[in-house]
């Protein structure tokens, strides 16, 4: 009988689908809490403002991920994906049922909203290793793409059918749902067997591996350059999810044309990761992820010229397409090129300096953004994307197609 905790040989392994089949279902979840947190703070304050700060809230800890992915390098791969899902239960059962019992205070909503964040902060980091430890090298593409398929699948039907439950079961019951999936999740990550050997961090303290994540990432002119890329690409999308509902009321398609062009964009995504997980290794990481940046961005230029709803659909499941090609191909690249025993502060590192591109563009657009054309704003957004495309040519170019993981400098 072969040993569940052995190196893997192939993809359709136990612990492999276990960890595939738990994100799946927590992802349904995720995406019907989602609706139902905004529903509930909207209904109990009638404030915009509210929900604003709510959102804030459980962003805010993600600026210390870098911290909490040193933290998650020295602890057994396992320990806190369990007790992230099992804390998160906690927080989504707990407010579930008390929204199912009447009111809500406002600080209650906005604590678990911050925990939940917090929460979030040490489990990304910590999940960015699993499928490699879980999968075959060879079958990491594949693997990736199952992963990021399903995912995105499951977000798309909890998007469109978690408006429908949350108006005839409310938000309390959506909010236990989530809990219970989180739990089940929780649960089901005591039956993963992760494999023997693996690498170990030396005995430092804290701060040495903290500056020892930092040394890594120099030594490396992709993983300095993937996060300068990836925040370049969030600063230049920013605008779309903050003009796009202008530009659709503009179009006299309004909420319903709007939720269309998100729901096509994850259908996009969707149906290009599924379609990398059957190509597999035929599929070339480094080409696919400049192609899929010069798709994203080309579409992104053509979403300036479109003039009705009509074309804006068909881009928009384009769009989805591209950011599948960009986005998988990257993690498959940054899953290759990371040493086990750095994922999780290279990734929180790299998940931190992407995701600053995003508020800080909102912040500076907002002041103009009722001045400026929409269509200009999209077609520099496009612009810029295309830019990113070559520099990340330039940068993979600089890097050796098959290198050992470069060392700390000393």
């Amino acid at each position: 009988m072969p040993d569940p905790r052995a190196a893997p040989t192939s993809l359709w392994n136990r612990n492999f689908l276990i960890w595939w089949l738990g994100s799946a279902q927590s992802a349904l979840g995720s995406a019907l809490a989602g609706i139902a947190t905004s529903f509930l703070v909207l209904h109990q304050t009638g404030s915009a403002g509210a929900m604003g700060v709510n959102l804030a809230l459980s962003l805010l800890p993600a600026l210390l991920s870098p911290l909490f992915g040193t933290l998650m390098d020295r602890l057994p791969v396992r320990l806190p994906l369990v007790v992230g899902n099992l804390l998160r239960a906690a927080l989504q059962l707990g407010v579930g049922l008390a929204a199912l019992r009447g009111h809500v205070p406002l600080e209650v909503l906005h604590a678990v909203a911050f925990l939940t964040g917090l929460v979030g902060a040490f489990y990304g980091p910590a999940s960015m290793g699993v499928t490699p430890r879980l999968v075959p090298p060879s079958e990491l593409q594949r693997a990736g793409g199952l992963m990021q398929g399903t995912s995105q699948t499951m977000n798309m039907v909890g998007l469109v059918g978690g408006g429908l439950f949350v108006a005839h079961f409310g938000s309390g019951a959506a909010l236990v749902f989530d809990g219970a999936t989180f739990l089940l999740f929780g649960l089901l990550l005591t039956l993963v067997r992760f494999p023997t050997g693996r690498a170990k961090a030396a005995a430092e303290t804290f701060w040495q591996s903290f500056t020892g994540g930092l040394g890594y990432v120099r030594g490396s002119a992709m993983l300095v350059g993937l996060p300068l890329i990836a925040l370049l690409i969030n600063a230049s999308f920013a605008p779309l999810e903050m003009l796009l509902p202008k530009r659709m009321i503009a179009l006299e398609a309004g909420a319903a044309g709007y939720g269309l062009f998100w729901g096509l964009e994850l259908a996009g995504i969707a149906l290009g990761s599924f379609g990398i997980a059957w190509l597999g290794e035929r599929v070339n990481p480094r080409r696919l992820s400049v192609l899929g940046l010069a798709g994203l961005g080309a579409v992104v230029v053509a979403l300036s010229l479109a003039a009705s709803p009509g074309p804006m659909y068909a881009l928009a499941a384009l769009m989805g397409l591209t950011s599948a090609m960009t986005n998988l191909s990257i993690s498959v690249l940054f899953q290759k090129r990371v040493d086990p025993v750095y994922y999780g502060r290279v990734g929180s590192l790299l998940g931190m300096v992407g995701m600053a591109g995003q508020p800080l563009t909102l912040l500076l657009l907002a002041p103009v953004a009722d001045r400026v054309p929409i269509s200009l704003v999209f077609a520099v957004a496009g612009v810029v994307t295309l830019l990113g495309a070559v520099v990340w040519e330039a940068v993979l170019r600089r890097e050796p197609a098959s290198i050992p993981p470069p060392a700390v400098p000393a």
